[in-house]
């Protein structure tokens, strides 16, 4: 059996790369240096904290800088364990609950959930096994 054709739990399309870093301004300016971006930043709420975020879309795909600022974040977490990098890759599901029981029946944990500006997203306790978060995000009908 190759690759390809391997059993597929899930079957999504990565939306989203999510790098924490330390310090979102000296982050944002060397990118925008380099002609990546703009990268629009907001502070906000999340169930452990509070984050600064940074999101800067290239057509299918965003990039997603978060800086923790409060709380014990999985991204507070990360940074405090192995610095600043990849901390997660984001699949667009149409309906989390469902995409959760699923992987919930493999043994997959929630590291936590929530809803920011309409998205509702679930990070997946998934590093031991692939060096990263998986998360998925369900978006708003539009």
């Amino acid at each position: 059996m190759s690759i390809n054709q391997s059993k597929k739990v899930m079957d999504y399309k990565i939306h989203q790369l999510g790098v924490v870093v330390k310090d979102m301004d000296k982050t944002v300016a060397f990118l925008e240096k380099l002609g990546i971006g703009p990268f629009p930043t907001i502070e906000t709420e999340v169930p452990s904290g509070k984050i600064k975020i940074g999101i800067f879309q290239q057509g299918d795909l965003q990039i997603e800088l978060i800086q923790p600022l409060e709380g014990n974040t999985p991204h507070a977490k990360f940074l405090k364990e192995k610095g600043e990098g990849l901390h997660h890759v984001s699949y667009h599901v149409k309906d989390i609950e469902k995409e959760l029981k699923k992987l919930e029946k493999i043994g997959v944990k929630v590291l936590e959930r929530g809803e920011i500006f309409g998205v509702k997203y679930a990070y997946l306790d998934t590093q031991k096994q692939c060096g990263f978060i998986l998360e998925l995000g369900q978006w708003p009908e539009s």
